[in-house]
């Protein structure tokens, strides 16, 4: 669980760290980062979209993974983090652990990176369709490299660039079209969406 908790913020720090660097050659100064990341108060409206995008996300892959067995299997690999919960069963140290990978791990310096720094300073030197659509794909294509040494069933893969494609291009439209900039509302739906296919995937769905 110590590992878990250091991992996880550990990240974090990794993945904020060169949007700090950044920060500090341009503006020569430690003091406003936060903002500079996104990383402050965002409303109502854009953290209930965010919810709705969870749900948006999360169904697909869901619905995949209880039809096709290859793609659940993917989902279940030893190496995955779903296949990791389901080798732990179900407590309260996986349920701490799921947590703690699903909304800091993952959601947290992830949107911290590709949605409060790529995106932003993509957006700042394109435009905002070009930035986003340029950020959505590159999240994506990550997504899909790190299952490569899982599977080659064409369907997950595809599936792994397409779906966190999208996701990753409509939360950076929440985050600065409706919530002043702010990343909560990603991050709220990247941390929701982890949670609730984790889950399911590791424990309800069978192998």
């Amino acid at each position: 669980m110590v590992n878990t908790f250091i991992s996880a913020f550990g990240q974090v720090i990794v993945f904020s760290l060169i949007p700090f660097i950044v920060y500090l050659i341009s503006k020569k100064k430690a003091k406003g980062f936060f903002s500079y990341i996104g990383l402050k108060r965002s409303n109502a409206k854009a953290n209930g979209l965010a919810l709705l995008l969870m749900i948006a996300i999360a169904t697909p892959i869901l619905l995949i993974a209880s039809a096709d067995p290859d793609f659940r299997s993917a989902l279940l690999a030893p190496s995955s983090v779903s296949g990791r919960f389901r080798a732990m069963g179900f407590g309260l140290e996986s349920s701490i652990a799921l947590l703690l990978i699903a909304v800091i791990k993952t959601g947290l310096s992830e949107e911290i990176f590709f949605r409060g720094f790529v995106a932003k300073r993509l957006i700042a030197v394109t435009s905002f369709r070009t930035g986003n659509m340029i950020q959505a794909i590159i999240f994506g294509a990550i997504h899909t490299l790190l299952f490569l040494n899982l599977t080659d069933n064409l369907l997950f893969l595809v599936s792994s660039f397409v779906m966190p494609a999208i996701g990753a291009y409509i939360k950076v439209y929440l985050n600065e079209k409706m919530a002043g900039g702010s990343i909560v509302p990603g991050w709220i739906a990247h941390a929701s969406s982890n949670l609730v296919a984790y889950s399911i995937i590791a424990f309800v769905l069978r192998p």
